[in-house]
């Protein structure tokens, strides 16, 4: 600290001025660099998150309307049973077990080739508001088939 003292008296007037400007200019540049612009930058960034977040929100909003209708689709006046014959008719699968149970039916189905069955669960879904409760099913021993051990819709 001395010697820094004993420069510090050793510089001239002029240079004493020079070296204290520097300083204040290097001391504004490290505090805009190292504190103003990164919380400059977080702060944009985190509004453009707000607004992305905003935007999402209200699309949405927007189908929320959507949704609801597909999820309420109306189903038909005949029974589950009959859907499930005529749709499972429809896609060439084979219900091997159906057994009512309550407001739900429960299924076996012989070896069945796995997109079918993905869209006949689709179609059943969508077009006829049935809603799969349980589903346990395992391989088969031809390729591309399953075994559908319980199908639980109601």
């Amino acid at each position: 600290m001395k010697q820094w003292q004993l420069y510090w008296a050793s510089l001239q007037q002029r240079e004493q001025q020079l070296l204290t400007m520097a300083a204040v200019v290097l001391a504004i540049g490290a505090f805009y660099w190292l504190v103003w612009q990164p919380l400059h930058q977080s702060r944009q960034s985190q509004q453009l998150a707000v607004q992305t977040a905003q935007q999402q929100l209200v699309w949405l909003q927007a189908q929320l309307p959507k949704l609801s209708q597909a999820s309420t689709t109306v189903r038909s006046n005949s029974s589950l049973t009959e859907v499930i014959s005529q749709s499972s008719r429809e896609f060439n699968i084979q219900v091997s077990r159906m057994q009512p149970q309550n407001e739900q039916l429960q299924l076996s189905l012989e070896d069945v080739p796995f997109e079918p069955l993905l869209s006949w669960l689709h179609q059943l879904q969508y077009q006829h508001g049935l809603r799969l409760v349980q589903f346990e099913v395992a391989a088969a021993d031809v390729p591309g088939t399953v075994r559908v051990r319980r199908l639980v819709i109601e």
